[in-house]
């Protein structure tokens, strides 16, 4: 009852709630959490880019050296057939008797091993570096298509290993280097790898004007083998040469670079005399000034364990 004595009906009274508001749109609220997570977002996204500039990168820096690798074991190379042949020459005491032998079918190099492949056995951890300064191409920028030199018969020998082929016996080496004498046209006066004809300026890098110039301004004193200029008073790039090739298109056979074998130095005609100290060494280098040092049949005598900027090699298979 009231104070006016009216009775009132209870009424039920609805709780009250202030309400949340609601986005004003579900694209505002993604707005919302994009903003919240754009620090993170980003981060990412840097993140993976570098990975992707990184990968890239790496992947060209491997692939090129992978391609240099594959080049350097797929150098052309010359197959020779099995076949009994000359050696050696009756004119001077290291290189008779002249005799024959019997050779099994090998391939050779048509090249000396240049700077750039023998680089890419060291890439691959392979092959040790060779010795720098002095006359050595391993180093300077420009020699990539040199010859490599200073190194010994050892680093030579695991190069060629590295390659799939081994370095050539100096009988392989010098039936080679008198393929054009097995024509029964070509007179047999002279053994130069070219066939018939004086080292020259075109045919062969040995000591001409440009090497005693040299030299004589570094106070060592060469005679020459000619008075002209060949271009090179060191060593040149490989296959520069082109009339001194041989007739099965190998370089260098004559000049540039003396080269490794695999045989001792043994006296004609043994070939197996127990000398573990000297290896044979053919073809003459950029120093060299006497004519008959370019022969086919030349042959020297070196200490394994020297590496000299007039030797460098090429490989057999």
């Amino acid at each position: 009852m009231t104070r006016s004595g009216m009775s009132l009906e209870p009424v039920s009274v609805k709780p009250t709630f202030e309400p949340e508001p609601a986005p004003a749109s579900a694209e505002s609220e993604a707005q919302q959490l994009l903003r919240r997570g754009s620090g993170s977002r980003m981060l990412l996204k840097m993140l993976a880019g570098v990975t992707l500039v990184a990968a890239v990168v790496l992947g060209f820096v491997y692939g090129a050296d992978w391609l240099r690798a594959k080049e350097a074991r797929d150098a052309p190379m010359k197959k020779f057939s099995a076949e009994r042949a000359t050696i050696g020459n009756p004119l001077w005491e290291d290189e008779r008797p002249e005799h024959e032998i019997d050779l099994a079918a090998y391939e050779l190099d048509l090249t000396e091993v240049t700077v750039a492949a023998y680089r890419a056995c060291f890439k691959s951890k392979v092959c040790d570096e060779p010795l720098k300064g002095a006359f050595c191409n391993w180093g300077p920028e420009d020699r990539d298509l040199h010859p490599i030199n200073c190194v010994t018969h050892e680093q030579a020998a695991k190069y060629c290993s590295w390659a799939g082929k081994r370095l050539p016996t100096e009988k392989e080496w010098e039936h080679a280097a008198r393929a054009a004498h097995d024509d029964p046209m070509m007179a047999k006066k002279d053994l130069f790898p070219w066939g018939v004809g004086a080292p020259d300026a075109a045919r062969v890098n040995a000591c001409g004007k440009e090497c005693t110039e040299h030299f004589a301004a570094l106070g060592k004193k060469l005679p020459w083998l000619h008075e002209y200029d060949d271009g090179y008073p060191l060593t040149a790039p490989v296959d520069r040469f082109k009339d001194g090739d041989t007739p099965d298109g190998l370089s260098d056979m004559a000049g540039n670079v003396w080269e490794w074998t695999s045989s001792p130095w043994c006296v004609y005609p043994d070939e197996t005399c127990g000398n573990e100290l000297e290896l044979v060494i053919r073809g003459g280098g950029f120093q060299s000034y006497q004519a008959r040092t370019f022969e086919a049949t030349s042959r020297e005598g070196l200490g394994r364990l020297e590496a000299t900027e007039t030797v460098g090699f090429r490989c057999a298979r």
